[in-house]
């Protein structure tokens, strides 16, 4: 197995082209971040592929913020997880169904969550989740897009979908072109949602969607291939990897309105009777600090001052009894 664990140099390339303010900002806080704790991020520059998977939660009329979830994992690693999941499926997902925070009203998902959580754990990867307030500014493609300067193909779409596209991208793009290495090939992983409804739209998408990745790199990668969970062999493994981003999206987007950001103090809000019982199980495996190779990072964007200036800060998931 690849030295996953290392932590004897710093993994983010904070010098890479960052097109867009807030991705910048992102960076610099992840470069400090990793200055201060070096455990904080994987090596996934070893791999010959990595797998991206992104998921988003918050887009409903009544949510204040919006998070987009995504995982970032060395392929060729994933080996020992695909043991693991394969496990939980067949002691407790014996029927097939696929976890979703959603879907957390069932009794087999419920008995599941933990142990699909925990098991989890040995992907070597980085879950990172970003957590935007409504009602801030967008990319520059977006206001592009206005111009009607995006390629014809997205002339049609809605301004949401189109919005929710362009910051997907971008942030998977930092994603990527924070941690990987020349030569990699990269599959990215979408659901199928109105972004990826249709072959159509798929092609469409990957040829944006690398567009943009590529404004990020600082270095030339592989091949890059797109698609939805639709591309999965029929043994659940992009289901179930998908599936790690839609919980930890729903569960972010759930508390992201709760003051439970980083600071000094060691007094934290209780959350029980404030969230759901999932997403405090969730929050509890997420802000677990013991050293595992699936690595965790989760940021709060809202504004700062009465003049709207942008403010990003680390969010603290750790939750006492969780489980």
């Amino acid at each position: 197995m690849k030295n996953i664990l290392d932590i004897g140099s710093r993994h983010w390339k904070g010098e890479m082209k960052l097109p867009w303010g807030l991705a910048e900002s992102l960076s610099r806080l992840v470069t400090q971040l990793e200055l201060a704790k070096p455990a904080t991020l994987p090596n996934l520059r070893l791999g010959r592929t990595l797998l991206l998977t992104c998921d988003f939660s918050g887009q409903h009329a009544g949510a204040s913020y919006e998070s987009f979830s995504f995982l970032l994992a060395d392929l060729d690693e994933c080996g020992p997880w695909n043991g693991l999941r394969a496990e939980v499926r067949r002691r407790i997902l014996t029927d097939r169904r696929r976890m979703s925070f959603k879907g957390m009203n069932d009794y087999r998902r419920r008995r599941a969550l933990l142990p699909f959580l925990r098991a989890a754990n040995v992907i070597p990867g980085l879950t990172f989740t970003v957590a935007l307030k409504k009602g801030l500014g967008v990319p520059p493609e977006l206001a592009a897009a206005e111009g009607a300067c995006l390629p014809q193909p997205f002339n049609s779409w809605s301004s949401a979908t189109l919005r929710k596209l362009v910051l997907v991208s971008h942030l998977g793009a930092l994603l990527v072109g924070g941690l990987s290495a020349k030569g990699q090939d990269l599959w990215w992983i979408i659901d199928e949602d109105d972004i990826a409804a249709n072959e159509q739209r798929i092609r469409d998408v990957t040829s944006l969607v690398a567009r943009i990745t590529s404004a990020y790199l600082g270095h030339e990668m592989g091949k890059l291939t797109f698609g939805t969970t639709a591309c999965d062999n029929g043994d659940l493994f992009i289901e179930d990897m998908a599936a790690i981003s839609d919980l930890v999206a729903g569960a972010v987007s759930e508390v992201a309105g709760l003051d439970i950001t980083r600071r000094i103090s060691k007094v934290r809000i209780p959350l029980r009777g404030h969230v759901s019982r999932k997403t405090l199980n969730i929050l509890g495996w997420l802000g677990n600090e013991v050293l595992t190779p699936l690595r965790k990072l989760a940021f709060l964007v809202d504004r700062g001052d009465a003049e709207g200036r942008i403010r990003i800060r680390g969010m603290d998931l750790s939750v006492e009894n969780s489980s």
